[in-house]
């Protein structure tokens, strides 16, 4: 996407971290090297298809805690969607965020290798990209299920009509253990993560903010340059109470909060508030968005079968 209003948008098939961090992300990740024998209490999780660990260990984000980028191909040279793996190595524990049906098993393998139990699972909305890897943590691991409250039953596929499940579920989560809404805390070693809520793109979509170390999990919530798209089953019909949300629950926190959205690039804060378009103006669409009605603002899948481009050296929007 340009710096203009103009709504267009393309995958990158790897995650962009703006500044410094940039050089260091891009750089070629090695093959991951055979599994190594997981600690007691920790299932060794099959190992996914060789050749398709694209996993990224973010340089420099979240402190005291390992970030970890697990893509979600559909397929050679794209990305649908990012699953994140947040460990606290002193507490032996891992959080993964949005896992997708290909991500997961390589999600487990990078805890794993942390010495770490994934005591967490979170979904950030019930869409397949971010929620089709839930049964199969859920089967190897003792992690707990957690997930928007409003959002419980579509995850589970309970609250889904035939048509939406096959459009946005077509596997469902077995169960939820923990049902969260805006101004709840989950727990991650010594560290907590504030739950904000923010529907929208989905009834009851959230975010995962770790204040100490300014990170926000946006979800399909933001992204660089745009925000998640309406028009879906279930999504709000029109942006104002999104934007307002947006504005009033994510545009507050610090301009340095760095931002790793589901899709596309990573961001701040206050990168978001000088230029995403939707922001720009009060009570009025960016130009170009009106045509987006049904697609409005979010990624746009990546064409079938054509590779995206690698992402701009710059930090190029998308």
């Amino acid at each position: 996407m340009t710096g203009t209003p103009r709504m267009t948008f393309r995958w990158r098939s790897r995650l962009v971290i703006p500044g410094a961090f940039l050089s260091t992300l891009l750089a070629a990740v090695p093959a991951a090297a055979q599994t190594p024998v997981p600690p007691a209490g920790v299932p060794a999780p099959a190992p996914p298809p060789a050749g398709r660990d694209r996993s990224l260990l973010l340089p420099g984000v979240g402190g005291a805690l390992q970030v970890w980028l697990v893509p979600e191909a559909s397929g050679p040279g794209f990305t649908d969607a990012h699953c994140f793996v947040v460990i606290d190595r002193a507490a032996g524990e891992a959080m993964v965020i949005d896992a997708g049906s290909k991500s997961a098993p390589i999600a487990l393998r990078k805890a794993a290798e942390a010495n770490a139990k994934v005591t967490l699972l979170v979904s950030t909305h019930f869409h397949i990209d971010h929620t089709g890897g839930n049964a199969f943590i859920l089967e190897k691991t003792a992690a707990k299920m957690v997930a928007p409250a409003k959002e419980a039953s579509l995850i589970t596929g309970e609250g889904l009509g035939a048509a939406e499940k096959k459009q946005l579920l077509t596997g469902s989560t077995p169960r939820i253990d923990r049902k969260v809404k805006g101004g709840d805390e989950l727990k991650l070693g010594a560290h907590s993560a504030a739950v904000i809520e923010i529907p929208g793109h989905s009834p009851g979509s959230i975010c995962l903010y770790f204040a100490a170390q300014k990170l926000l999990f946006s979800g399909d919530c933001i992204f660089k340059g745009s925000i998640g798209r309406l028009g879906l089953p279930q999504a709000s019909k029109t942006h104002e109470n999104f934007v307002a949300a947006l504005r009033s629950k994510l545009l507050t926190l610090p301009d340095d909060t760095l931002i790793l959205p589901g899709h596309g690039q990573a961001t701040t804060i206050g990168a978001e508030r000088a230029s995403n378009p939707w922001f720009q103006e009060t009570g009025r669409e960016p130009k170009g968005a009106s045509a987006q009605k049904g697609k409005p603002a979010g990624p746009k899948p990546a064409e079938k079968g054509k590779a995206t481009p690698a992402p701009a050296k710059d930090g190029g929007k998308k």
